[in-house]
């Protein structure tokens, strides 16, 4: 009986230290017939403008609907 409060205070114990899941931000902006430009391998990140991905440094290209 003690081994198994033991090993059921140790599961809780463990699933309580487990780092919560870090959620990204998404930028992306809310537009009215505006181009928005995306990286190709970071779909997350869109800007109003051309430019390179804060990410990876990749061009960004014109987001296709």
């Amino acid at each position: 009986m003690k081994k198994a409060i033991i090993i059921g205070i140790m599961a809780v114990l463990a699933a309580c230290s487990q780092p919560a899941q870090k959620q990204e931000k998404t930028n992306t902006p809310t537009t009215n017939n505006q181009t928005v430009y995306t990286c190709p391998m970071h779909p997350d990140v869109a800007e109003l403008k051309p430019g390179t991905c804060p990410k990876c440094g990749m061009d960004l290209v014109e987001k296709q609907d």
